[in-house]
């Protein structure tokens, strides 16, 4: 593979895969009986690495790199996907590998949320590594992601989203071992630790009062069709009352096909932060609506933007990052990548 420059086209094409490696998780849920017989027989056995715990992963990493392989292709949900991203741009950032040298990420359809291969519009992973088998063209999405404190995201949030994402996590745990555990995953998991966990007691709940501060050259408001309403320079507040969450995102899904940010791609560079004040009834009442990330009893404020600063007044908001619980914050920033990442995913 060349070392094209991603920044210049948002999506570069390959006749075909080259050598690639697939990287996954040996004991990750599901990774038994059909799956790993089908998958052994899909990928060359010198070019498939199962890893058990992390520092095993990171080791494997370091393996790949040295065998100079084209396309690290890695399969799970989306923090799966992000840990090989993080892997390697911790990589870039230290020096052990120039960043145009460095390999795209391959995206494999297999874990329970798929944010980021639902953006992509990627299959189930059996059917891409068949594709890869048969030398299929690779399609090669440039695509600038989100930079927290340590780390690169697709997306993350505080607030309501944060709660769900743990109340799913304690629910699963609470339910290990019985009966009802293959439900408890997935998003009937999901449904079940709202209806149970969520729903009571964040109704009880009063919004918390929250200032974002624009600290990018521009930002923008936008209204529910996504049209441009209000701009703001370097310094300007950009929202100061209350939520009930504030989440961002440089993909437009947030897992299970919800397309909870409409116009995270709106503009090249720019990602969207999202604050909702809305009810739990509102919600309810517009399931469908939901689902496609518009609120028609209003409460929701959306921005284009590249660099923020977030403050909680009062307490602390529950923190995810990715689809995964990251505990309480009152001060977050958030701001674009200055390079965008490489996310590679067969054609046919």
């Amino acid at each position: 593979m060349d070392s094209t420059d991603y920044d210049d086209a948002k999506i570069q094409v390959l006749d075909e895969p080259g050598r690639y490696a697939v990287l996954l998780n040996a004991l990750a849920k599901g990774w038994s009986g059909d799956l790993h017989q089908c998958i052994q027989k899909l990928v060359p056995s010198r070019d498939l690495y199962l890893t058990d715990d992390l520092q095993q992963a990171e080791r494997t990493i370091d393996t790949l790199l040295e065998r100079d392989y084209d396309i690290l292709f890695t399969g799970g949900g989306d923090g799966t996907i992000m840990f090989l991203v993080n892997a390697l741009e911790r990589r870039i950032r230290r020096g052990d590998i120039d960043r145009r040298e460095a390999p795209p990420v391959g995206v494999l359809r297999m874990g329970s949320g798929n944010a980021i291969a639902t953006y992509l519009g990627t299959e189930s992973a059996t059917a891409k590594l068949r594709a890869l088998r048969a030398g299929a063209p690779i399609a090669i999405h440039s695509l600038h992601l989100i930079r927290g404190s340590e780390r690169l995201f697709p997306f993350a949030g505080i607030g309501w989203d944060a709660e769900i994402l743990n109340d799913y996590e304690d629910f699963k745990e609470a339910v290990r071992e019985t009966a009802i555990e293959d439900y408890a995953t997935g998003l009937s998991g999901y449904v079940a630790a709202i209806g149970t966990r969520t729903l009571p007691r964040v109704v009880r709940q009063s919004p918390v009062r929250l200032t974002v501060r624009n600290r990018g050259e521009r930002a923008m408001k936008v209204d529910a069709d996504g049209e441009i309403v209000e701009t703001y320079g370097e310094g300007d507040v950009l929202y100061d009352g209350p939520v009930r969450t504030c989440a961002t995102a440089a993909v437009s899904y947030w897992g299970y096909g919800i397309r909870m940010f409409p116009y995270a791609t709106l503009k090249r560079r720019y990602f969207m932060l999202r604050c909702f004040n809305g009810t739990v009834g509102s919600i309810v009442r517009h399931l469908p609506s939901f689902w496609r990330g518009r609120f028609p009893e209003g409460g929701c404020t959306d921005f284009l933007v590249q660099d923020v600063h977030v403050e909680t007044q009062g307490r602390a908001m529950a923190h995810q990052v990715t689809g995964e619980g990251a505990g309480y914050e009152r001060d977050i920033e958030w701001r674009i990548t200055d390079h965008p990442v490489p996310l590679a995913v067969p054609l046919h």
